[in-house]
């Protein structure tokens, strides 16, 4: 049997970490789970996203995605100031 996802449990946010189920909304069809990570940081999820853990929240630490690699400071700079080359 699956443990109970009950208030105060630990769950974890692909970006902003381990935090907390602060409040449950009991539905018929599935349960919303209001969760909050620290310093005005929260979200949503249903009982069933975070009980299946393909969502942004989840019951087990998960590796943070990486992001697209954003060239060099000079890289960005050119684009800002448009240095194609006049």
């Amino acid at each position: 049997m699956s443990k109970p996802i009950k208030q105060y449990t630990t769950v974890y946010h692909e970006t902003y970490g381990k935090g907390h189920i602060l409040s449950i909304t009991y539905r018929r069809q599935d349960n919303l789970l209001f969760c909050s990570f620290g310093k005005g940081k929260h979200g949503f999820i249903t009982e069933t996203q975070l009980r299946r853990g393909d969502g942004e929240i989840t019951l087990r630490p998960s590796e943070p995605r990486r992001s697209k690699s954003e060239g060099t400071l000079e890289d960005a700079l050119r684009g800002l100031l448009g240095g194609g080359g006049l």
